[in-house]
Protein backbone atom coordinates (compact mmCIF):
# COMPACT_ATOMS: atom_id res chain seq x y z
CA UNK A 1 0.00 0.00 0.00
CA UNK A 2 1.56 3.40 -1.00
CA UNK A 3 0.60 6.89 -2.83
CA UNK A 4 1.70 6.73 -6.39
CA UNK A 5 2.55 10.18 -6.01
CA UNK A 6 2.47 13.00 -2.95
CA UNK A 7 0.27 15.57 -2.53
CA UNK A 8 1.37 19.32 -4.15
CA UNK A 9 1.03 22.44 -1.32
CA UNK A 10 0.64 25.59 -3.12
CA UNK A 11 3.97 27.03 -2.57
CA UNK A 12 4.82 23.69 -4.77
CA UNK A 13 2.38 25.04 -7.29
CA UNK A 14 3.91 28.23 -7.58
CA UNK A 15 7.42 27.49 -7.63
CA UNK A 16 6.31 24.79 -10.25
CA UNK A 17 4.45 27.90 -12.38
CA UNK A 18 7.70 30.29 -11.75
CA UNK A 19 10.09 28.32 -13.42
CA UNK A 20 7.70 26.36 -16.02
CA UNK A 21 4.86 29.33 -17.02
CA UNK A 22 1.05 28.92 -16.37
CA UNK A 23 0.55 25.64 -18.64
CA UNK A 24 2.71 23.40 -16.27
CA UNK A 25 0.07 22.45 -14.03
CA UNK A 26 -2.14 21.72 -16.79
CA UNK A 27 0.38 19.66 -18.46
CA UNK A 28 1.12 17.85 -14.96
CA UNK A 29 -2.90 16.86 -14.32
CA UNK A 30 -3.23 15.66 -18.18
CA UNK A 31 -0.52 13.35 -17.91
CA UNK A 32 -2.36 12.22 -14.02
CA UNK A 33 -5.30 12.45 -15.97
CA UNK A 34 -4.42 9.50 -18.52
CA UNK A 35 -2.95 7.35 -15.69
CA UNK A 36 -5.80 7.78 -14.24
CA UNK A 37 -5.95 4.38 -12.37
CA UNK A 38 -8.30 5.51 -9.09
CA UNK A 39 -10.85 6.69 -11.58
CA UNK A 40 -10.65 10.28 -9.74
CA UNK A 41 -10.72 12.28 -13.30
CA UNK A 42 -14.09 12.33 -15.27
CA UNK A 43 -13.77 15.34 -17.14
CA UNK A 44 -10.33 16.91 -18.65
CA UNK A 45 -9.73 20.52 -21.25
CA UNK A 46 -6.43 19.94 -22.45
CA UNK A 47 -6.20 23.66 -23.41
CA UNK A 48 -7.33 25.16 -20.17
CA UNK A 49 -5.47 28.21 -19.23
CA UNK A 50 -5.79 31.03 -16.81
CA UNK A 51 -7.99 33.99 -17.79
CA UNK A 52 -6.04 36.17 -15.81
CA UNK A 53 -2.45 36.37 -15.92
CA UNK A 54 -2.36 37.67 -12.22
CA UNK A 55 -3.44 37.50 -8.49
CA UNK A 56 -3.35 35.57 -5.74
CA UNK A 57 -3.61 31.84 -7.63
CA UNK A 58 -1.80 33.21 -11.15
CA UNK A 59 -1.14 30.03 -12.96
CA UNK A 60 -2.68 27.80 -10.68
CA UNK A 61 -4.52 24.85 -12.04
CA UNK A 62 -7.45 23.46 -9.63
CA UNK A 63 -10.15 20.29 -10.01
CA UNK A 64 -13.49 21.06 -9.10
CA UNK A 65 -15.93 18.03 -8.12
CA UNK A 66 -18.58 17.30 -11.35
CA UNK A 67 -21.64 18.64 -9.49
CA UNK A 68 -20.18 21.79 -9.15
CA UNK A 69 -20.98 24.58 -12.31
CA UNK A 70 -17.74 25.35 -14.62
CA UNK A 71 -18.29 27.69 -17.52
CA UNK A 72 -17.51 24.91 -20.49
CA UNK A 73 -17.89 21.86 -18.66
CA UNK A 74 -21.26 19.90 -18.35
CA UNK A 75 -22.27 19.30 -14.72
CA UNK A 76 -22.70 15.46 -14.91
CA UNK A 77 -22.97 14.47 -11.30
CA UNK A 78 -21.47 11.85 -12.22
CA UNK A 79 -24.55 10.36 -13.67
CA UNK A 80 -25.18 9.41 -17.61
CA UNK A 81 -28.63 11.38 -17.37
CA UNK A 82 -26.73 14.76 -17.16
CA UNK A 83 -24.11 14.17 -20.01
CA UNK A 84 -25.04 17.31 -21.88
CA UNK A 85 -26.44 19.68 -18.74
CA UNK A 86 -23.70 22.08 -19.95
CA UNK A 87 -22.92 24.89 -17.65
CA UNK A 88 -23.15 28.28 -19.10
CA UNK A 89 -21.46 30.37 -15.86
CA UNK A 90 -19.23 29.25 -12.96
CA UNK A 91 -20.36 28.33 -9.32
CA UNK A 92 -19.73 31.71 -7.65
CA UNK A 93 -16.61 30.01 -5.59
CA UNK A 94 -15.16 28.92 -9.29
CA UNK A 95 -15.91 32.17 -10.07
CA UNK A 96 -13.78 33.81 -6.94
CA UNK A 97 -10.49 31.42 -7.60
CA UNK A 98 -10.62 32.01 -11.12
CA UNK A 99 -10.51 35.50 -10.64
CA UNK A 100 -7.35 35.33 -8.60
CA UNK A 101 -5.91 33.89 -11.50
CA UNK A 102 -6.60 29.83 -11.10
CA UNK A 103 -7.74 27.57 -13.78
CA UNK A 104 -10.03 24.51 -13.88
CA UNK A 105 -8.37 21.53 -16.29
CA UNK A 106 -9.83 18.41 -14.75
CA UNK A 107 -13.47 17.90 -12.90
CA UNK A 108 -13.51 15.24 -10.28
CA UNK A 109 -15.59 12.19 -9.99
CA UNK A 110 -18.03 11.12 -7.33
CA UNK A 111 -20.73 9.30 -5.61
CA UNK A 112 -23.09 9.34 -8.29
CA UNK A 113 -25.42 12.61 -7.90
CA UNK A 114 -23.24 12.67 -4.33
CA UNK A 115 -25.49 10.39 -2.55
CA UNK A 116 -22.98 8.45 -1.07
CA UNK A 117 -20.21 8.24 0.70
CA UNK A 118 -17.90 5.42 -1.25
CA UNK A 119 -18.17 7.17 -4.45
CA UNK A 120 -18.43 3.31 -6.02
CA UNK A 121 -19.41 5.13 -9.32
CA UNK A 122 -20.79 2.09 -11.46
CA UNK A 123 -20.58 4.43 -14.24
CA UNK A 124 -17.10 5.94 -14.02
CA UNK A 125 -15.84 3.19 -11.98
CA UNK A 126 -14.92 3.34 -8.13
CA UNK A 127 -12.49 6.23 -6.79
CA UNK A 128 -10.03 4.36 -5.66
CA UNK A 129 -7.64 5.18 -2.32
CA UNK A 130 -4.18 6.15 -2.83
CA UNK A 131 -2.72 4.28 0.04
CA UNK A 132 -5.20 1.06 -0.99
CA UNK A 133 -6.51 0.78 -4.22
CA UNK A 134 -9.00 -2.08 -3.18
CA UNK A 135 -10.36 0.75 -0.58
CA UNK A 136 -12.60 3.42 -1.49
CA UNK A 137 -11.71 7.07 -1.43
CA UNK A 138 -14.84 8.05 0.54
CA UNK A 139 -17.44 10.24 -0.94
CA UNK A 140 -18.92 12.02 -2.28
CA UNK A 141 -16.21 13.87 -3.34
CA UNK A 142 -13.52 11.18 -3.56
CA UNK A 143 -11.99 12.07 -6.79
CA UNK A 144 -11.31 15.66 -5.33
CA UNK A 145 -9.74 13.80 -2.19
CA UNK A 146 -7.91 11.26 -4.48
CA UNK A 147 -6.70 13.81 -6.77
CA UNK A 148 -5.10 16.13 -4.29
CA UNK A 149 -3.44 12.80 -2.49
CA UNK A 150 -1.59 12.18 -5.33
CA UNK A 151 -0.89 15.53 -6.69
CA UNK A 152 -2.86 16.19 -9.79
CA UNK A 153 -3.54 19.28 -8.52
CA UNK A 154 -2.85 21.28 -5.33
CA UNK A 155 -6.14 21.59 -3.92
CA UNK A 156 -10.09 21.21 -4.85
CA UNK A 157 -13.26 21.98 -4.36
CA UNK A 158 -16.05 19.14 -3.33
CA UNK A 159 -19.19 19.58 -1.47
CA UNK A 160 -20.28 18.33 1.98
CA UNK A 161 -23.93 17.18 2.26
CA UNK A 162 -23.34 14.65 5.56
CA UNK A 163 -19.18 14.96 5.44
CA UNK A 164 -18.62 14.83 1.65
CA UNK A 165 -15.44 17.01 1.56
CA UNK A 166 -14.12 16.02 4.82
CA UNK A 167 -14.49 12.31 5.02
CA UNK A 168 -12.59 11.95 1.77
CA UNK A 169 -10.18 14.32 2.86
CA UNK A 170 -9.46 11.88 6.03
CA UNK A 171 -8.98 8.58 3.86
CA UNK A 172 -7.10 10.07 1.57
CA UNK A 173 -4.91 12.07 4.07
CA UNK A 174 -5.29 15.32 2.85
CA UNK A 175 -6.93 18.29 4.77
CA UNK A 176 -10.89 19.20 4.28
CA UNK A 177 -12.85 22.47 5.37
CA UNK A 178 -16.58 22.42 5.42
CA UNK A 179 -16.95 25.96 5.94
CA UNK A 180 -20.53 27.27 7.67
CA UNK A 181 -23.27 26.46 6.21
CA UNK A 182 -24.41 29.75 3.97
CA UNK A 183 -20.69 31.26 4.40
CA UNK A 184 -20.53 30.63 0.64
CA UNK A 185 -23.05 31.64 -1.78
CA UNK A 186 -25.38 29.37 -2.82
CA UNK A 187 -26.09 28.41 -6.68
CA UNK A 188 -24.37 26.61 -9.06
CA UNK A 189 -24.47 23.15 -8.22
CA UNK A 190 -26.27 19.80 -8.10
CA UNK A 191 -27.49 19.55 -4.18
CA UNK A 192 -29.08 17.48 -1.91
CA UNK A 193 -30.21 19.67 0.76
CA UNK A 194 -30.27 23.70 0.62
CA UNK A 195 -30.31 23.52 4.58
CA UNK A 196 -27.04 21.09 4.68
CA UNK A 197 -24.93 21.69 1.65
CA UNK A 198 -22.28 23.56 0.94
CA UNK A 199 -18.88 23.86 -1.16
CA UNK A 200 -16.16 22.17 0.65
CA UNK A 201 -12.32 23.12 -0.48
CA UNK A 202 -10.01 20.49 -0.14
CA UNK A 203 -6.05 21.17 -0.21
CA UNK A 204 -2.99 19.33 0.94
CA UNK A 205 -2.33 20.95 4.22
CA UNK A 206 -4.47 23.92 6.64
CA UNK A 207 -2.49 26.68 5.39
CA UNK A 208 -4.01 26.42 1.86
CA UNK A 209 -7.13 25.59 2.88
CA UNK A 210 -6.93 29.02 4.94
CA UNK A 211 -5.76 31.03 1.84
CA UNK A 212 -8.48 29.25 -0.58
CA UNK A 213 -11.15 29.81 1.99
CA UNK A 214 -9.95 33.94 1.94
CA UNK A 215 -10.23 34.15 -1.93
CA UNK A 216 -13.58 32.13 -1.91
CA UNK A 217 -14.86 34.19 1.22
CA UNK A 218 -13.23 37.66 1.21
CA UNK A 219 -12.08 37.40 4.60
CA UNK A 220 -8.50 37.52 4.61
CA UNK A 221 -7.61 37.99 8.61
CA UNK A 222 -6.45 34.76 10.06
CA UNK A 223 -6.65 35.98 13.74
CA UNK A 224 -4.20 35.19 16.41
CA UNK A 225 -4.75 32.63 19.08
CA UNK A 226 -4.97 33.39 22.69
CA UNK A 227 -1.95 33.67 24.66
CA UNK A 228 -3.18 30.50 26.53
CA UNK A 229 -3.30 26.37 26.06
CA UNK A 230 -6.05 26.18 23.81
CA UNK A 231 -9.09 23.92 25.36
CA UNK A 232 -10.83 21.69 23.27
CA UNK A 233 -13.61 19.49 24.06
CA UNK A 234 -13.35 15.55 23.13
CA UNK A 235 -16.43 14.09 21.77
CA UNK A 236 -15.71 10.41 20.84
CA UNK A 237 -16.91 7.48 22.27
CA UNK A 238 -15.02 4.42 21.56
CA UNK A 239 -16.93 1.69 20.23
CA UNK A 240 -14.27 -0.84 19.33
CA UNK A 241 -15.03 -0.69 15.51
CA UNK A 242 -11.35 -0.52 14.71
CA UNK A 243 -8.49 -0.75 17.59
CA UNK A 244 -5.84 0.26 14.47
CA UNK A 245 -7.97 3.65 14.29
CA UNK A 246 -8.58 4.19 18.24
CA UNK A 247 -5.10 3.89 18.92
CA UNK A 248 -3.59 6.45 16.18
CA UNK A 249 -6.02 8.64 17.05
CA UNK A 250 -5.17 8.53 20.75
CA UNK A 251 -1.85 8.66 20.04
CA UNK A 252 -2.07 11.87 18.28
CA UNK A 253 -4.30 13.54 20.79
CA UNK A 254 -1.86 12.32 23.11
CA UNK A 255 1.06 14.15 21.35
CA UNK A 256 -1.42 17.44 21.43
CA UNK A 257 -2.16 17.43 24.66
CA UNK A 258 1.43 16.86 25.57
CA UNK A 259 2.90 19.98 23.48
CA UNK A 260 1.03 21.55 26.47
CA UNK A 261 -1.00 23.69 24.03
CA UNK A 262 -3.52 22.11 23.43
CA UNK A 263 -6.33 21.59 26.70
CA UNK A 264 -8.32 18.08 26.45
CA UNK A 265 -12.04 17.75 28.04
CA UNK A 266 -14.13 14.69 27.33
CA UNK A 267 -17.73 15.89 26.78
CA UNK A 268 -20.78 14.59 26.10
CA UNK A 269 -24.57 15.58 24.72
CA UNK A 270 -27.55 12.98 24.56
CA UNK A 271 -28.86 15.66 22.09
CA UNK A 272 -26.23 14.94 19.45
CA UNK A 273 -26.76 11.57 19.87
CA UNK A 274 -28.85 9.86 16.37
CA UNK A 275 -29.27 13.02 15.15
CA UNK A 276 -28.84 12.29 11.86
CA UNK A 277 -31.69 9.71 11.82
CA UNK A 278 -33.78 12.08 14.03
CA UNK A 279 -33.20 14.86 11.73
CA UNK A 280 -30.85 15.01 9.51
CA UNK A 281 -32.47 12.28 6.85
CA UNK A 282 -35.70 13.62 6.80
CA UNK A 283 -34.23 17.23 5.69
CA UNK A 284 -32.32 15.68 2.93
CA UNK A 285 -35.38 13.07 1.62
CA UNK A 286 -37.65 16.39 1.42
CA UNK A 287 -35.37 18.77 0.21
CA UNK A 288 -33.64 16.22 -2.11
CA UNK A 289 -36.96 15.32 -3.50
CA UNK A 290 -38.19 19.01 -3.93
CA UNK A 291 -34.75 20.40 -5.71
CA UNK A 292 -34.80 17.16 -8.05
CA UNK A 293 -38.83 17.16 -9.07
CA UNK A 294 -37.93 20.78 -10.43
CA UNK A 295 -34.68 20.13 -11.44
CA UNK A 296 -35.82 17.52 -13.91
CA UNK A 297 -39.21 19.95 -14.80
CA UNK A 298 -37.60 23.05 -15.58
CA UNK A 299 -33.70 21.97 -16.81
CA UNK A 300 -34.25 18.72 -18.39
CA UNK A 301 -38.08 18.33 -19.44
CA UNK A 302 -38.88 15.35 -17.64
CA UNK A 303 -40.55 13.84 -14.80
CA UNK A 304 -38.40 12.66 -11.81
CA UNK A 305 -39.21 9.02 -12.89
CA UNK A 306 -37.83 9.47 -16.22
CA UNK A 307 -34.54 11.00 -14.55
CA UNK A 308 -33.99 7.88 -12.25
CA UNK A 309 -34.03 5.43 -14.82
CA UNK A 310 -31.17 7.10 -16.08
CA UNK A 311 -28.89 6.71 -12.87
CA UNK A 312 -26.23 4.09 -13.35
CA UNK A 313 -25.38 2.91 -9.87
CA UNK A 314 -27.85 0.54 -8.51
CA UNK A 315 -27.93 1.99 -4.90
CA UNK A 316 -28.22 5.64 -6.04
CA UNK A 317 -30.94 4.35 -8.24
CA UNK A 318 -32.81 2.69 -5.35
CA UNK A 319 -32.67 5.81 -3.39
CA UNK A 320 -34.35 8.14 -6.39
CA UNK A 321 -37.01 5.96 -6.66
CA UNK A 322 -37.54 5.76 -2.58
CA UNK A 323 -37.61 9.38 -2.58
CA UNK A 324 -41.53 9.86 -2.57
CA UNK A 325 -41.87 7.61 -0.30
CA UNK A 326 -38.91 8.41 2.14
CA UNK A 327 -40.34 12.09 2.05
CA UNK A 328 -43.48 10.97 3.20
CA UNK A 329 -42.99 8.99 5.91
CA UNK A 330 -40.47 11.46 6.72
CA UNK A 331 -42.58 14.74 6.35
CA UNK A 332 -43.77 15.20 9.91
CA UNK A 333 -40.00 14.77 11.07
CA UNK A 334 -39.06 17.55 8.35
CA UNK A 335 -41.26 19.84 9.76
CA UNK A 336 -40.18 19.46 13.59
CA UNK A 337 -36.44 19.57 12.32
CA UNK A 338 -37.68 23.00 10.47
CA UNK A 339 -39.41 24.04 13.19
CA UNK A 340 -37.46 23.80 16.56
CA UNK A 341 -35.20 20.60 16.19
CA UNK A 342 -32.56 22.16 14.44
CA UNK A 343 -32.93 25.37 16.54
CA UNK A 344 -32.99 23.27 19.78
CA UNK A 345 -29.53 21.30 18.06
CA UNK A 346 -27.81 24.46 17.42
CA UNK A 347 -28.85 26.08 20.84
CA UNK A 348 -27.51 22.95 22.64
CA UNK A 349 -24.36 23.28 20.52
CA UNK A 350 -23.43 26.99 21.46
CA UNK A 351 -24.56 26.34 24.76
CA UNK A 352 -21.85 23.60 24.96
CA UNK A 353 -18.69 25.95 23.87
CA UNK A 354 -20.04 28.55 26.33
CA UNK A 355 -20.70 26.11 29.20
CA UNK A 356 -17.24 24.22 29.67
CA UNK A 357 -15.15 27.29 27.57
CA UNK A 358 -14.53 25.71 24.44
CA UNK A 359 -12.43 26.95 21.83
CA UNK A 360 -13.08 24.02 19.52
CA UNK A 361 -14.55 20.26 19.64
CA UNK A 362 -12.16 17.46 18.32
CA UNK A 363 -12.86 13.94 17.03
CA UNK A 364 -12.19 11.22 14.57
CA UNK A 365 -13.18 12.62 11.36
CA UNK A 366 -14.21 8.61 10.86
CA UNK A 367 -14.24 5.60 13.44
CA UNK A 368 -12.83 3.11 11.05
CA UNK A 369 -10.57 2.66 8.21
CA UNK A 370 -11.70 3.48 4.47
CA UNK A 371 -14.13 0.33 3.66
CA UNK A 372 -13.09 -1.95 1.24
CA UNK A 373 -14.59 -1.45 -2.42
CA UNK A 374 -18.09 -2.94 -2.76
CA UNK A 375 -19.05 -2.38 0.99
CA UNK A 376 -21.44 0.42 0.03
CA UNK A 377 -24.34 -1.31 2.40
CA UNK A 378 -22.37 -2.97 5.02
CA UNK A 379 -18.61 -3.07 6.34
CA UNK A 380 -16.59 -5.07 8.64
CA UNK A 381 -15.02 -4.09 11.38
CA UNK A 382 -14.19 -5.00 14.21
CA UNK A 383 -17.11 -5.25 15.89
CA UNK A 384 -18.25 -7.30 13.06
CA UNK A 385 -20.09 -6.56 10.05
CA UNK A 386 -22.02 -2.93 10.29
CA UNK A 387 -23.71 -0.76 8.51
CA UNK A 388 -21.10 1.31 6.46
CA UNK A 389 -23.34 4.81 5.81
CA UNK A 390 -24.28 5.88 9.34
CA UNK A 391 -21.23 4.62 10.44
CA UNK A 392 -18.87 6.60 8.25
CA UNK A 393 -20.53 9.22 8.39
CA UNK A 394 -21.09 9.32 12.59
CA UNK A 395 -18.84 12.32 13.62
CA UNK A 396 -19.10 14.17 10.14
CA UNK A 397 -23.21 15.08 10.48
CA UNK A 398 -22.74 17.28 13.23
CA UNK A 399 -21.71 20.44 11.87
CA UNK A 400 -23.87 19.74 9.05
CA UNK A 401 -26.88 19.92 11.12
CA UNK A 402 -25.75 22.72 13.91
CA UNK A 403 -24.34 24.82 10.30
CA UNK A 404 -21.07 25.04 12.08
CA UNK A 405 -17.55 25.43 10.65
CA UNK A 406 -15.55 21.75 10.70
CA UNK A 407 -12.41 21.09 9.69
CA UNK A 408 -10.13 17.50 8.57
CA UNK A 409 -6.84 17.31 9.40
CA UNK A 410 -4.14 14.20 8.69
CA UNK A 411 -3.28 13.01 11.93
CA UNK A 412 -1.10 10.12 10.69
CA UNK A 413 -1.27 6.75 9.72
CA UNK A 414 -2.36 3.64 11.49
CA UNK A 415 -0.68 0.50 11.60
CA UNK A 416 -1.86 -1.07 8.84
CA UNK A 417 -0.30 1.69 6.87
CA UNK A 418 -4.03 3.32 6.23
CA UNK A 419 -4.54 7.46 7.02
CA UNK A 420 -6.37 8.36 10.11
CA UNK A 421 -7.51 11.96 10.40
CA UNK A 422 -8.84 14.34 13.28
CA UNK A 423 -11.48 16.49 12.90
CA UNK A 424 -12.45 19.78 14.19
CA UNK A 425 -15.28 21.92 14.84
CA UNK A 426 -15.68 25.43 15.88
CA UNK A 427 -18.40 27.97 16.54
CA UNK A 428 -21.06 29.05 13.91
CA UNK A 429 -19.16 31.56 11.17
CA UNK A 430 -16.24 31.37 13.08
CA UNK A 431 -14.68 29.95 10.73
CA UNK A 432 -11.35 31.43 10.51
CA UNK A 433 -10.99 31.35 14.11
CA UNK A 434 -11.39 27.70 13.41
CA UNK A 435 -8.78 27.83 10.03
CA UNK A 436 -5.64 29.05 12.66
CA UNK A 437 -6.72 26.68 15.31
CA UNK A 438 -6.62 23.78 12.35
CA UNK A 439 -3.13 25.58 11.30
CA UNK A 440 -1.40 24.91 14.85
CA UNK A 441 -2.91 21.50 15.35
CA UNK A 442 -1.52 20.51 12.22
CA UNK A 443 1.65 21.93 13.04
CA UNK A 444 1.73 20.27 16.83
CA UNK A 445 0.79 17.00 15.25
CA UNK A 446 4.00 17.00 12.47
CA UNK A 447 6.27 17.87 14.99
Amino acid sequence: MSVVFSPMSLSDARSIVAQHGPGALREIAMARAADNHDNAIIQTDATALPASKSGPLAGIAFGVKDNIDVAGYATTGACPGLARNLATDDAAAVAALRSAGGYVPIKLNLHELAFGITSNNAVYGPVRNPFDPERCAGGSSGGSGAAIARGVVPFALGSDTGGSSRIPAAFCSVAGLRPSTGRYPAGGALILSPTRDTVGPMAANCTDLAEIDAIISGEHLLPELPDRPLRFGVLWDKRGLSQSVDEAIAGALSKLARSGEISLVPISSPEFEDVDARIGGPIVFNEALEFWTDFCAKKLGKTLAEFTATIGSPDVRTIFERLPALAAKTSEAFLYARGSGLASLRNTYEQLFHDRRLDAIIMPTVPVQPPRIGEDSRMQTDAGSIPTFPTVTSHAVLATLTGAPSISIPAGLDRDGLPVALMIDGKRLADRALLAIACKVEALLVQ
